[in-house]
């Protein structure tokens, strides 16, 4: 199973080439807006037609809030100072140098609230710091341009 998260901006304009508000689209007219962008709606058809997609469309009105900019404090965090039998989890806490809204800063954030609360001895993933790697990125940015 592959799964792709799309986040359409301006979910009350039309379509470039579907003629319909997207918030107004069935999750097929939505693959068909994102295929003919990326120019593979000719590849893409037959995998529909073939029932080996299914696109559910979701509405998440304050994902927005996840990328806002914010400073060091806007967020609390896992841990808070003092706090002996609680933490904070989710999207909302601190976790530094990770990027919201992915698995991994889930997981880490959870990792940070088991492993600092309780006395095991373990310490969180460590976050990727792929900025000082320009190799990666390199190839990161080669693949998108495909």
């Amino acid at each position: 199973v592959k799964t792709f998260w799309g986040y359409g901006l301006y979910a009350d304009r039309e379509g470039n080439y579907v003629p319909k508000k997207m918030s107004d689209c069935s999750g097929r007219e939505m693959l068909e807006e994102l295929w003919r962008h990326l120019g593979v709606m000719d590849r893409m058809a037959p995998v529909v037609e073939a029932g080996r997609v299914n696109c559910i469309p979701v509405a998440m009105p304050f994902i927005d809030s996840l990328f806002m900019p914010c400073a060091w404090g806007d967020r609390p965090q896992v841990i808070p100072e003092g706090a002996e039998n609680f933490a904070f989890l989710g999207q909302f806490a601190e976790v530094p140098t990770d990027c919201v809204f992915t698995v991994e800063y889930s997981v880490r954030c959870a990792q940070t609230a088991v492993y600092g609360l309780f006395d095991c001895g373990r310490q969180p993933l460590p976050v990727y710091n792929s900025v000082s790697k320009p190799a990666i990125l390199w190839r990161a940015t080669r693949a998108l341009m495909r």
